[in-house]
């Protein structure tokens, strides 16, 4: 087998640019943070002067879309930096998973959704417990996005060893085919078409890997008929404290 041997001099100016764009990333979402809340605030000033309207509605939702924008490339930048924004503390992890699933009840249900839960009951786990929290919540939105009409959404928790196991699964009209690791690849959209109908920007399945490495961890999308699940596996230290948590059920 042939061995390909890249010399410094070769490999430098990919790795300066990449650290190139992570710096610009990481000070364009700081640069725009300050203009979209002024932004925000002089438009519900605005609205209290002249009321409601519908054009400083749509001027609102835009901005309200870019300020999660910028929140989302900022966190990336965190996840970049060496050291890790994680805040490890053991947590019940059980209920953090539920509490975030019956969050998005109401978002499923007004896209015809119904989520599926099961979950572990009694988990605890050390980790970033507001980390784990965005992961499930990332994980869910994006199902609730993508999923067939009038399909169930399943979310489950499960122990594995030295960690936990969360999947998300939902039905496709027509699940992403080739390497479903571009999936997590930042400003990635599969159909351009369908992605700017939800105001996906490509970016929240970059952050969830992100989380879940940053978890000693790792995250894979597969794909069986039209349903595709994603799985993360976090493998800091988890316990089996018996804990109280809510068993598994459907949420509607």
């Amino acid at each position: 087998m042939p061995v390909v041997l890249l010399s410094r001099r070769a490999i430098d100016p990919v790795v300066r640019a990449s650290e190139q764009q992570k710096q610009f990333i990481t000070d364009a979402g700081h640069e725009l943070k300050t203009p979209t809340t002024v932004i925000a605030t002089n438009l519900r000033v605005l609205e209290m002067e002249v009321g409601q309207q519908k054009w400083i509605d749509k001027a609102r939702a835009q901005t309200e879309k870019l300020r999660e924008l910028v929140q989302s490339l900022i966190t990336l930048c965190k996840y970049d930096e060496e050291t890790s924004p994680l805040h490890p503390q053991t947590f019940a992890v059980s209920e953090a998973v539920t509490d975030t699933a019956e969050s998005f009840a109401d978002f499923a249900q007004s896209k015809g959704h119904a989520i599926s839960l099961a979950v572990a009951p009694g988990l605890s786990y050390c980790g970033d417990e507001a980390a784990v929290r965005q992961l499930a919540s990332i994980l869910l939105d994006n199902a609730v996005k993508y999923a067939a009409p009038e399909t169930e959404i399943r979310i489950s928790l499960e122990q594995i060893k030295r960690g936990v196991k969360l999947t998300v699964t939902n039905t496709c009209d027509q699940p992403p085919e080739g390497d479903l690791n571009r999936l997590f690849d930042r400003f990635y959209r599969p159909d351009a078409s369908r992605t700017a109908a939800t105001g996906d920007f490509g970016i929240g399945l970059s952050i969830a890997k992100s989380i879940a490495e940053a978890h000693r961890g790792q995250i894979r999308a597969s794909t069986q008929g039209t349903a595709i699940s994603f799985i993360a596996e976090l493998k800091r230290d988890a316990h089996k404290k018996p804990l109280p948590n809510k068993a598994a059920a459907i949420i509607v």
